[in-house]
C-alpha cells in the first residue's frame, strides 16, 4: 500500500494559521507591548588617556556627561591604574579626576560611558523683543565680559547694533548674528581664539565662532554661554566641539554656527560641559595623550526607560543574560537563508555555499557590509593562493583542509591587526567570520578556477557578494528585527515560504534568459 504524501498547500496553510493564532493571542491575551522592542540608538564612548609619571604627584581631569532633558547616561565604568579616581561636580559640569601622590612609569587610564541622545529644535517666538528677553539675577554671569569674550569691545558692539532688526525682534537679531558668524571662513583649531580676533580675521574654528556669537548676544542683553562636547560618529578621534546656548523665552536654545544648526541640535551631539572650560586639565611634563573611541549600538526602548519589561523572545533570554544583539543575529539567520533560497531556486543564480551568504551577512553586522566584503574577498584570494601551493604537495583532503583552516585564521588575525593599526575598527572585527565555511568556500573557488576557468570562478564570487548584500540589507532591517523578536511565530511563516519555494516548478529567471529565444520561437510557431 502506497503511503499518501502530505499536500504542501495544506502544510503551508496550517503553518500560517498556527502563526496567526499565536500572534493574535500574544496581542490580545498577554497585554503585549511591542513598542518596548522598538530600538533606540545608543553611543559607547571610550575616553582613553595615557601619561608617563616621573615619581611626582600627578593629576588628570576631564569632563564627563550627565543626564538632562536631551541626553541620558545609561552606564559608566573606568580604569584608574595606579591613580585614584573620583568624580566631582563643578560649575561647568561633572569632572572625572585621577590623582596620584607618586606616580612612575607609563599609565593607561580610561573612562567609558554609554549614552542615549536625542535631537532638539526650537521655534523662537517672533514677538519677543530684545528688551523683553533680558535675563534675571541668576543669569548675570552669562552676560558679563571675559578675557576671551569681549562683550563691550567697540567692534563687537558696533556689529551687534548693526545686526538688530528695525522691530527689535530677538528672532531677527539671532538670525542675523548667526548668518554673519556662519559666513566666516573655516580655520582648523590651533588653540583658543577669542571673539574679537575671530571678528577681525573673518575666519575661525568652532571655538572662535562660538565666542563671537556669545559676545554678540551678551552685548544685546541676551544671556549666552559656550557649550563643549563631542559630535558622536563611529570611529576614533581626538577632536571635541563647541557650540552656543542662548537664553530665550525661559529656554536655553542651542546654536552651532560652524555646522549650520540654528536653534537646533542633531541627535549625535553630546554635551560634556557648559561655560568657557578646558575639556582636559593635567599636570605638566607627563606626556599626556588622549583619544576618543566611539561606537553605536541599538537597545530596546524599555531598557533605556528603565522599565525592565522585556517582551517576546527577549523576555525569555534576558533572564539568562543573553544580549539582545546576539539574539537578533540568531533569529534573523532563517530569514537570510530564505533570501538565499529565493536567489538559488527562483532566480537560478549559481553562488558559493548553500547558506554561506546568510552566515557571512550575519558576521557583517559587526564589520559593516563594505569592510566585510573586503575581508571576505581578501580571504578567498589568500586561501586560493594557499590551495594552489598545497596542490604541489599532493596532500589528502582532510590534512589539506586543516592547513586551509589555519590559513583562514591567520588571514583573519592579520586583517584584524591591520585594522587596529590603521584604526579601522570595522575591519578589525573580520575575525567574527565563520572560519570553517570560509575555508571550504575558498577551496571550492580554487577548484572552479582550475576546472571551469578564472572567469567563471570570479563571476560566481561576484554573484555571491551580491547575494550577501541582499541578505545583509534584509537581516539588518530594524522593522523586520522588531517583528521577528516580538513575534517569534513568524519563523513558521518563513518555513511556509521555504516550502513554497521548495515546490517551485516554473522556469528560473536565469533559465528563461538563457532560452528566451527558443521560448519566443515556440510561441510564434503556435
Amino acid at each position: 500500500m502506497q503511503r499518501r504524501r502530505p499536500n504542501p498547500a495544506l502544510v503551508i496553510a496550517l503553518l500560517l494559521v498556527i502563526a496567526g493564532v499565536l500572534g493574535l493571542r500574544r496581542l490580545q491575551a498577554l497585554d503585549y507591548d511591542v513598542s518596548a522592542l522598538v530600538p533606540d540608538k545608543v553611543w559607547d564612548v571610550d575616553v582613553g588617556l595615557s601619561l608617563t609619571g616621573h615619581g611626582d604627584a600627578v593629576r588628570v581631569a576631564t569632563y564627563i556627561p550627565t543626564s538632562d532633558d536631551r541626553q541620558t547616561v545609561v552606564e559608566a565604568s573606568s580604569r584608574a591604574g595606579e591613580l585614584e579616581l573620583q568624580t566631582v561636580d563643578r560649575e561647568g559640569g561633572r569632572l572625572a579626576e585621577w590623582q596620584g601622590a607618586s606616580v612612575s612609569g607609563p599609565q593607561q587610564l580610561s573612562y567609558r560611558y554609554r549614552v542615549a541622545t536625542r535631537a532638539v529644535e526650537y521655534v523662537i517666538d517672533p514677538e519677543i523683543r530684545l528688551g523683553d528677553a533680558r535675563g534675571g539675577d541668576g543669569d548675570a554671569r552669562w552676560l558679563t565680559a571675559t578675557e576671551d569674550v569681549q562683550v563691550d569691545a567697540a567692534d563687537i558692539a558696533a556689529l551687534a547694533a548693526r545686526l538688530v532688526p528695525d522691530d527689535g525682534a530677538v528672532q531677527g537679531f539671532l538670525r542675523a548674528a548667526f548668518d554673519h558668524v556662519q559666513a566666516f571662513g573655516f580655520q582648523p583649531f590651533k588653540g583658543t581664539t577669542d571673539a574679537l580676533t575671530a571678528l577681525r580675521l573673518g575666519e575661525a574654528s568652532c571655538n572662535g565662532r562660538s565666542r563671537l556669537l556669545v559676545a554678540l548676544a551678551r552685548n544685546r542683553g541676551l544671556p549666552a554661554r559656550l557649550v563643549g562636547g563631542l559630535i558622536l560618529e563611529a570611529g576614533s578621534k581626538r577632536t571635541s566641539h563647541q557650540w552656543v546656548e542662548i537664553r530665550v523665552g525661559g529656554h536655553w536654545v542651542p546654536f552651532d554656527a560652524l555646522n549650520h544648526h540654528f536653534a537646533s541640535l542633531p541627535a549625535n551631539y553630546l554635551t560634556l560641559y557648559r561655560g568657557d572650560q578646558a575639556l582636559f586639565t593635567h599636570s605638566r611634563d607627563i606626556g599626556f595623550k588622549y583619544n576618543f573611541r566611539i561606537d553605536s549600538d541599538l537597545v530596546p526602548r524599555a531598557e533605556l526607560q528603565g522599565s525592565g519589561k522585556a517582551v517576546g523572545l527577549w523576555a525569555t533570554f534576558a533572564a539568562i543574560g543573553v544580549p539582545l544583539e546576539l539574539l537578533t543575529l540568531i533569529i534573523m539567520i532563517p530569514l537570510g537563508a530564505t533570501v538565499v533560497t529565493l536567489f538559488r531556486n527562483v532566480l537560478g543564480l549559481r553562488i558559493f555555499g548553500t547558506f554561506l551568504p546568510a552566515l557571512v551577512a550575519s558576521a557583517c553586522h559587526h564589520t559593516g557590509y563594505w569592510w566585510g566584503m573586503v575581508g571576505f574577498v581578501g580571504l578567498i584570494v589568500l586561501i586560493s593562493l594557499t590551495r594552489r601551493a598545497l596542490g604541489r604537495l599532493e596532500l589528502l583532503h582532510s590534512p589539506q583542509l586543516a592547513v586551509l583552516l589555519t590559513a583562514v585564521v591567520g588571514g583573519m588575525l592579520a586583517m584584524s591587526w591591520a585594522g587596529v593599526e590603521l584604526e579601522l575598527r570595522d575591519l578589525a572585527r573580520v575575525t567574527l567570520f565563520p572560519v570553517a565555511i570560509m575555508a571550504i568556500t575558498s577551496e571550492r573557488f580554487t577548484l572552479m578556477e582550475v576546472e571551469d576557468g578564472a572567469w567563471k570562478a570570479w563571476t560566481t564570487l561576484a554573484r555571491t557578494v551580491m547575494v550577501i548584500g541582499c541578505c545583509y540589507v534584509t537581516m539588518q532591517s530594524l522593522s523586520l528585527q522588531i517583528l521577528m523578536l516580538g513575534f517569534p511565530e513568524l519563523l513558521l511563516v518563513i518555513v511556509a515560504i521555504d516550502i513554497w519555494l521548495g515546490r517551485w516548478m516554473g522556469l528560473r529567471l536565469m533559465e528563461w534568459l538563457r532560452f528566451r529565444g527558443l521560448i519566443h520561437a515556440g510561441e510564434a510557431a503556435s
